[in-house]
Order: C-alpha cells, then sequence, then structure tokens
C-alpha cells in the first residue's frame, strides 16, 4: 500500500530528521567524518522504498537499530573500553533488545511477502545467540 505523498513527505521528513539526531550520538570525529554521507544513503533509500510502494516503518526501524549498534561499537572503540566488560554485565540484555529490533523490523520488512515468516528465524537465531553469550560467559566466570 503506498501512501499519499503528503503523507509520505511529512513522514519521511520526520524520520530524516530524528536520524540526523540520532547519528549526533556517534563519536565527534566520526561523525564528522560519516555523518553526511550516512544521511544522505538514509534519505536516498527512504525514497527507493517510497518509489517501490514499500513502507517505510519497518526500514526505518531496521536503520534504527543498525544505527545504535554501530553507535555502541565506535563508542566502544573511542573511549578504549573492552568489550569483555561491557558483555559480561549487559552481553545477553543487549543481544535481547537487538533481537527484539531485529525481530520487530523484520517482520514489518516482509509483511505481505513469500517470506512473511521470516521473523521468526531473526527471533530464533537471537534466542540461540543470547544464550551462547549467557554460556559463555558463565563458562568464562567458571575459569577464573
Amino acid at each position: 500500500m503506498v501512501s499519499s505523498p503528503m503523507t509520505y513527505k511529512h513522514a519521511s521528513a520526520r524520520y530524516r530528521q530524528w536520524y540526523a539526531k540520532l547519528l549526533r550520538f556517534y563519536p565527534k570525529a566520526y561523525h564528522e567524518r560519516f555523518a553526511e554521507g550516512m544521511q544522505q544513503t538514509f534519505n536516498d533509500l527512504c525514497c527507493e522504498r517510497y518509489q517501490a510502494g514499500d513502507r517505510l516503518f519497518g526500514f526505518v526501524l531496521w536503520t534504527f537499530a543498525d544505527t545504535i549498534v554501530g553507535i555502541i561499537k565506535e563508542t566502544i572503540e573511542k573511549e578504549n573500553i573492552m568489550m569483555n566488560t561491557i558483555l559480561k554485565k549487559h552481553g545477553a540484555t543487549i543481544i535481547w533488545i537487538i533481537t527484539g529490533i531485529a525481530t520487530a523490523g523484520t517482520a514489518l520488512l516482509v509483511k505481505g511477502s513469500e517470506y512473511e515468516n521470516a521473523w521468526l528465524w531473526v527471533f530464533s537465531i537471537g534466542i540461540v545467540l543470547a544464550g551462547f553469550t549467557e554460556a559463555y560467559l558463565k563458562i568464562k566466570d567458571q575459569n577464573k
């Protein structure tokens, strides 16, 4: 279902504003180097989705989740925070949050297509990853 051009313009403008604000959470050097190109790519992909008759919300949700993961990664690298420390404290929680967002995004992206049940695969993979993370952290703690 294609929305009207006015509805698309309003939603697209709002999503672009939110995305620009989200990009500000990247470390300053990263933001200065890549934000403009990332915004342009996001805008182009929104236009392509609209022209193809696809909904924007699922794409936007998926993109925002991916961007949040990138922000966390770049911030950790910038601050030289050890990934093991963060995983030890919040690893399974992070994976559960990413799984939820990825599942919702996948369900919205494939709704009405032949891949309508793809979200089940994403959810299943997330459960397995969360389980492996929990097991890995417990084994690692026992070996200390």
